[in-house]
């Protein structure tokens, strides 16, 4: 198995596109420039971002990360930046923007996109001049953090919208890193759930394997939710397996149909494959191709394939 590995963030993958990923994000941490991360909702933007902090000169120092989705706008600023005692009502005493807290380290900014652009505005003149100004407070302060970006918007569509400021794009964007979804890496699919495989089964003090069906049918899923959805869909079927294997039928995706599903795309090719895999143990070839064992049966005669 193919990976970037350390004692907290692992990357699985040994596809040309992940060998790609590797090389530049080992390339991206010997910097200090700022950085976009950027592609599908669950391709693993937040655990390149990890890597590219713990391979940095700054590792000892912290990583904050920031979902800019999750905090509303009219907070923003008092979390980024902070606040001087008396700066509103409720302010009673000052507080420490996480710009600040970060120190010496990164500061990852998730969702990027999601930025009201009033915020927009006082981020850029902070990321220009690394300086911060506490609300209520005339005192500027240095900013000595790097500045990690992610998105799974395109801010230059975004831009032409004027959803996204055109000067605050160009200084996110210094350095890019493209996180590809897992649909254009299928060669992946098996490593990444061997790795879940050992990863769920030993929180659980247990072990469990896969079927040959099991992983065709993962293989051929192109996962609109890339590398969460596929975790999601081994942790399901670790619950719901009968024993310690995971079969075909024990797969269930989050959306999108079953390919394996549709009657039209059970060949007896695929039935021929099932059988041999199984010794031709019609019970759990059944299972393979995710079909009930008088579903089986009907293909068999279908096909003039009892034997």
């Amino acid at each position: 198995m193919s990976e970037m590995k350390s004692a907290e963030t692992q990357i699985v993958g040994s596809s040309k596109a992940m060998d790609e990923v590797f090389q530049l994000i080992r390339k991206i941490a010997k910097s200090d420039q700022n950085v976009l991360i950027y592609g599908e909702t669950g391709t693993g933007k937040n655990l390149a971002a990890k890597k590219i902090h713990e391979l940095s000169q700054r590792k000892t120092q912290p990583l904050l990360t920031i979902n800019c989705a999750n905090i509303p706008g009219d907070l923003f600023e008092a979390e980024l930046y902070g606040y001087g005692k008396g700066a509103y009502t409720g302010a009673v005493k000052e507080k420490q923007g996480l710009l600040e807290t970060a120190g010496c380290g990164a500061v990852f900014l998730d969702e990027i996109g999601e930025l009201p652009l009033h915020i927009q505005a006082k981020l850029l003149q902070s990321i220009e001049n690394k300086k911060l100004r506490r609300i209520g407070e005339t005192r500027s302060r240095n900013i000595q953090a790097r500045f990690i970006f992610a998105t799974n918007k395109d801010l230059q569509d975004m831009v032409t919208k004027e959803k996204f400021r055109k000067d605050l794009f160009y200084r996110v964007n210094v350095v890019s890193l493209y996180m590809p979804p897992l649909k254009d890496r299928r060669e992946d699919i098996p490593l990444l759930v061997e790795f879940f495989l050992k990863k769920k089964m030993t929180d659980m003090n247990g072990t469990s394997q896969i079927s040959w069906g099991a992983m065709k049918k993962l293989v051929n899923y192109d996962f609109p939710g890339n590398i969460r959805e596929l975790e999601n869909i081994v942790t399901r079927a670790i619950l719901f397996k009968n024993g310690k294997t995971i079969f075909a039928q024990d797969i269930s995706f989050d959306r999108a149909s079953n390919r394996w599903g549709h009657r039209s795309n059970i060949t007896p090719k695929r039935i021929q494959e099932a059988l041999e895999h199984c010794r031709w143990n019609k019970t759990l070839a059944a299972r393979e191709i995710g079909k009930s064992r008088r579903q089986f049966y009907r293909l068999l005669e279908k096909y003039n394939m009892l034997r």
